[in-house]
């Protein structure tokens, strides 16, 4: 007999419309599907960096696809904080389109017992620091004519702590509770850096409520997965 963990998902679960009234909601949601592509604000795989940014969050801001490791019976409460529209995907599918968990931080965890230092400033006070060193590595390189092989390999290095690393920190006050929005944690979220194109016959479910299952049949007739009603 397999044993399963319930508390993970073999999906992976995009919801959509987020504060937006819920006939707009379900327009999004189907044009979503119809286009094929979960598009996120900034198009592509540009990722804004402002080493000055207050926060930490905000220092490294990628362009994301999000989703949720949630099982089904278990997504009550996220669908309350985001939204109760939404599709989902083999997690296999996902991964191999290059989904991975975050890196949550407890930003009010202390680094060190004794230390007293807060960790979202010590991940924000070293983050700074790496970009004001390479700033100033590339630029020290550059001016004395030093090998471009060497300026090359910094960049690739560049590339792959934001794209890789510093693009999946997710930051988290530890301290609200379950139902606080502002409570990321319970999200067990994967993400993508881009967008991310499939096709209909990839979606494993689509949720949404009941009064609009009609609707969805008559506007996808070719789609064969599930149908999960969130009402």
């Amino acid at each position: 007999m397999e044993l399963i963990q319930r508390y993970v998902s073999k999906e992976l679960t995009h919801f959509v419309g987020r504060h937006k009234p819920e006939q707009e909601r379900f327009n999004l949601l189907m044009d979503i599907i119809k286009s094929g592509w979960l598009l996120h604000k900034d198009i592509g795989e540009n990722i804004k960096i402002n080493p000055n940014a207050h926060g930490l969050e905000d220092i490294v801001i990628p362009g994301i696809t999000c989703f949720a490791d949630i099982p089904i019976n278990d997504l009550s409460l996220h669908m309350e904080k985001y939204s109760n529209f939404g599709l989902a995907f083999k997690k296999d599918i996902l991964v191999e389109k290059g989904a991975n968990p975050v890196y949550y931080l407890a930003t009010n965890g202390l680094i060190g017992e004794s230390s007293g230092f807060a960790r979202e400033m010590y991940f924000k006070e070293n983050v700074k620091s790496y970009f004001s060193l390479m700033k100033d590595i590339k630029k020290i390189l550059k001016e004395q004519g030093i090998g471009m092989e060497h300026v090359q390999n910094l960049e690739r290095l560049d590339s792959f702590l934001i794209k890789h690393i510093f693009a999946y920190f997710k930051p988290f006050d530890a301290s609200k509770t379950d139902a606080d929005e502002d409570n990321y944690y319970l999200e067990r979220e994967w993400r993508i850096v881009g967008d991310v194109q499939f096709n209909i016959d990839d979606i494993t479910r689509i949720l949404i409520p009941e009064r609009y299952g009609k609707k969805l049949r008559e506007m996808l007739p070719n789609y064969y997965g599930q149908i999960s009603f969130t009402e």
